[in-house]
């Protein structure tokens, strides 16, 4: 007789603030003579494996001093011995010899662990054995190296799908971490790593050549629910060598507590840590600094903010390389083309049953992918309606029953096709999803980059994954549209986007780790200027960025000067706290400290020296002639207008114009859409360029620009120091090109002109305003109705009619609920005017600091609407010189 049993628990708590358990033996199969067994108080059975193994099966338990003490024992249901194999899984164990046992415990379990992780790579085992794979034992080195000559802040970079969770579990055993706390980004993936956790994952599996036999799996503890003090950390991770969480759970939790659970963790692991960070996290974070060794994994490691990742990057696993070596497999695109978002939907799905119809396997399973809840209904419909495969729904706002019942269906093969609102954020993940149907498309490279991962894995029964889309969905960032484009290789394209985006950010942290030194409390990564400065023609052979001390003098008590150089790429940084006077009194005693931010370059190639001063109070001649000599020049105007060469579409926003009249010099200011029109040849011909300033497209992206006459230069933007050299170096190589005319680098600039009815094109997407995507997503909120609260990062907005006809509807939803918007036109003429108002029951709010209703919001800061005729907005563009073309 053949039995299956349930694993052997050697702990097994539940806690006020979650689980604790310890994994002695998992689950497994025996094989003996199996015999009725009788006790006066139950009635049994007993199996003796040939190895002289005993154990006991009851239907329910025997009295004390009956239970038999030679054997392990089970109560449960026992099956009818019809069958050749009876399976008691769903059985508790009574009696275990290793329950309780010398083998139980975190401090037993890492005194196994010395000497009992083995360094097998998979090249170097017999076939039919386990060990690591590649990427795996290169990370697990790069860790061991970077912690035996720092404690900084660690990161490994590799493709989801190539075994991160793995390197996190042999970190474990081959360092003896005394206790770790392991943060992920949602409950559902803290649920799978402390699984993986609990069981050692392929460390412990029996082809594995990984471990030592003697070694002991850890005690794991998933923290569900925020400790109230200091007290209740101790009293759970002290039982605990492994603590997993969210950082949401983390975050929220007292300074008290958070720095009590960094006092007892000697490791931090952090899971897809691209993740942006709040600020509640970060407080978190910076409790482990110092005194824990913090080691973050992620497949992308640059943020969506564009902040850069803490930490230092010390292992990079290519996407190219897992495709070369076989980790992933090659992805095939198909595509639909309609405007219509019914028949889109109809066609990705039709495209995605033919796509099952042919899996000569058998096994591939379709993830049709959508923004929100609703949308899953839809979709969920159109697939029903076809009547094949079952498909089923899954995401957070269903039953946990309801989730479990269609995750059986899926492993069970009776359905083949799931509609899914996040996969990745409810950790949802199987091998055999092969198909990703996007109804509606991924807004990032990062989530796509890991999307791909999961799809692209190779196990040799399943075939190659295929990515269905609809190529006429236009609302993408840029980086993602060549994948969106008709036959795009992604073989060749996703490589190429991980590459530069993870290169971005190893070049940052190059640029940053140049400077020399250290400024007090304030990390160089940390500092954000804005994007303005001032350029100085240079003669000298070389700087002088030790001589800045005379432009900031510090004389004065309580003014600090703080300096810190990168010599290798001729940047100084400075910050000085200066004291300064109230515009109120001129009482002397009443005065504060004001703190400045300075930065000067030197483009030793085009012998420019840039200089930002976060004051914008002048043009930092003292500082530049103490760094490069007397013979420094101010670049004014007209050469500073060269900065507007290259922009396309250029529409201006601030317009300053001199007239001279006589002796005396009138200055004409104007700022909006509309003030083009104040460079018409006829103004020009008795004016002279004072201030201008707009916004256009440069190199495919959307970028601003503005000068003055007196030489500053600036952009809407704030940048990380080494963005803002490249944006500097930039600005520096159109002013230092004496082919580009400064008087004619304006011609072609677009003259917004406001529409007074609905255009006659199909409306194909909506970018929000740009007034809130120039701040972090999670800074704005949108409410629907009181309970249901969204960052801006989990809400869309989109056409909801793709016809050339009747009202523009746009549709602004989140998983759980939508609004429907209209656009009205108001009035004709030079009186035109628009507003946006609800269609139907719904209401909507948004968050900003202050709370707005969302129609007013976007009545003030309407949302660029893109056409398929490539127009955007509500306004006609037409080139100064030219009449009005197109809307």
């Amino acid at each position: 007789m053949r039995l299956s049993l349930p694993p052997v628990k050697g702990i097994d708590a539940k806690h006020r603030r979650g689980f604790i358990g310890q994994l002695i033996v998992p689950e497994r199969d025996v094989e003996g003579e199996w015999t009725r067994f009788v006790l006066p108080s139950a009635t049994g059975h007993r199996l003796t494996t040939a190895d002289g193994e005993v154990l006991y099966a009851f239907a329910k338990a025997p009295k004390d001093g009956q239970v038999p003490v030679d054997g392990a024992v089970l109560i449960g249901p026992v099956p009818d011995r019809s069958s050749e194999c009876i399976d008691l899984r769903a059985s508790k164990w009574l009696v275990h010899p290793a329950v309780g046992g010398p083998e139980t415990g975190a401090a037993r379990a890492r005194e196994t662990w010395l000497n009992g992780f083995r360094y097998v790579g998979e090249d170097e085992v017999t076939s039919g054995r386990i060990g690591l794979r590649r990427p795996q034992l290169g990370a697990l080195h790069a860790i061991h190296a970077h912690w035996s000559t720092s404690k900084d802040v660690a990161t490994v970079v590799m493709p989801t799908g190539t075994g991160k969770t793995e390197t996190m579990l042999a970190t474990l055993v081959s360092a003896r971490c005394v206790r770790v706390l392991v943060l992920v980004p949602t409950d559902a993936l803290r649920a799978q790593i402390a699984l993986k956790f609990f069981t050692l994952g392929i460390l412990k599996d029996p082809r594995s050549s990984l471990l030592q036999p003697g070694v002991v799996r850890p005690v794991v503890g998933m923290l569900t629910k925020m400790p109230a003090t200091p007290e209740e950390v101790e009293e759970f991770f002290r039982q605990c060598n492994v603590v997993v969480t969210t950082s949401a759970l983390a975050g929220r939790c007292s300074p008290e507590v958070q720095a009590r659970m960094a006092e007892l963790c000697s490791h931090l692991f952090i899971d897809e840590a691209h993740h942006a960070e709040a600020a509640t996290w970060k407080r978190f974070k910076s409790h482990f600094k110092g005194q824990s060794l913090i080691l973050q994994f992620t497949a992308t490691p640059f943020r969506e903010d564009g902040k850069p990742l803490d930490g230092k990057i010390i292992y990079v696993y290519p996407m190219r390389q897992a495709q070369s070596e076989g980790y992933f497999k090659p992805i095939r695109f198909s595509s639909v083309y309609a405007f219509n978002s019914a028949r889109a939907d109809r066609d990705i799905a039709e495209k995605a049953i033919e796509e099952l119809h042919a899996d000569t396997t058998g096994l591939h399973v379709v993830m049709a992918r959508v923004s929100t809840q609703a949308r899953a209904t839809e979709v969920h419909a159109i697939y029903e309606a076809l009547g094949q495969f079952n498909p089923v729904v899954i995401h957070s706002g269903l039953k946990e029953t309801e989730i479990d019942a269609a995750r059986t269906k899926l492993k069970s093969g009776e359905s083949r096709i799931v509609i899914c609102v996040d996969m990745l954020g409810e950790g949802f993940d199987m091998p055999e999803l092969k198909i990703a149907a996007f109804h509606d498309l991924r807004k990032s490279l990062a989530v796509t980059l890991q999307l791909a991962g999961r799809f692209a894995r190779a196990r040799d029964d399943l075939g190659e994954p295929v990515f269905i889309a609809n190529t006429a969905d236009v609302n993408l960032k840029e980086e993602l549209r060549a994948l969106y484009t008709q036959d795009p290789d992604w073989n060749l394209l996703l490589p190429h986007l991980s590459e530069g985006a993870i290169g971005q950010e190893l070049e940052a942290q190059r640029f940053i780790g140049g400077f020399v030194g250290q400024l007090d409390d304030i990390p160089l990564t940390e500092i954000q200027p804005a994007a303005s400065m001032v350029v100085y023609r240079t003669q000298c052979g070389n700087w002088s960025p030790n001589k800045y001390k005379v432009a900031f003098r510090g004389s004065n008590d309580g003014e600090q000067v703080h300096p810190i150089l990168n010599e290798a790429e001729r940047m100084l940084v400075v910050i000085a706290a200066r004291r300064q006077g109230v515009p109120w009194t001129d009482i002397a005693t009443v005065d504060g400290i004001a703190w400045e931010l300075c930065i000067a370059i030197w483009d030793q190639e085009r012998a420019l020296l840039y200089i930002h001063g976060s004051a914008n109070n002048g043009n930092y001649s003292d500082l530049a002639k103490a760094l490069c000599g007397d013979t420094v020049e101010l670049i004014k105007a007209p050469d500073v207008f060269r900065v507007f060469s290259g922009i396309n579409r250029l529409m201006l926003t601030n317009v300053g114009l001199d007239e001279q009249l006589g002796r005396q010099i009138r200055y004409t200011g104007r700022m909006g859409p509309d003030v083009g029109a104040l460079l018409a040849e006829a103004t020009l011909a008795t004016t002279t360029k004072a201030v201008l300033a707009g916004v256009g497209f440069e190199k495919g992206g959307p970028t601003s620009v503005g000068a003055g006459k007196r030489g500053r230069v600036w952009s809407n933007l704030r940048l990380r120091v080494d963005q803002f050299a490249a944006w500097c170096k930039n600005i520096g190589s159109k002013i230092d090109d004496p082919e580009i005319d400064p008087e004619h680098v304006l011609r072609g600039t677009l003259i917004p002109m406001l529409i007074d009815s609905r255009p006659t094109a199909v409306p194909v997407g909506v970018d929000w305003p740009a007034e809130i995507l120039d701040l972090v997503e999670s800074a704005t909120t949108i409410s629907f109705g009181a309970t249901i609260n969204q960052h801006l990062t989990y809400v869309s907005i989109e056409p909801r009619d793709y016809t050339d006809s009747g009202p523009i509807v746009l549709r602004v939803s989140c998983d759980q609920r939508e609004v429907q918007i209209r656009l009205n036109f108001i009035g004709r003429g030079k009186n035109a005017d628009f507003s946006f108002v609800y269609e139907g029951d719904g209401r909507a709010t948004i968050r900003r600091g202050a709370e707005q209703d969302l129609c007013d919001f976007l009545t003030e800061y309407p949302p660029t609407i893109w056409f398929a005729d490539g127009s955007s907005r509500l306004l006609k563009y037409s080139p100064a010189s030219e009449p009005v073309q197109r809307l």
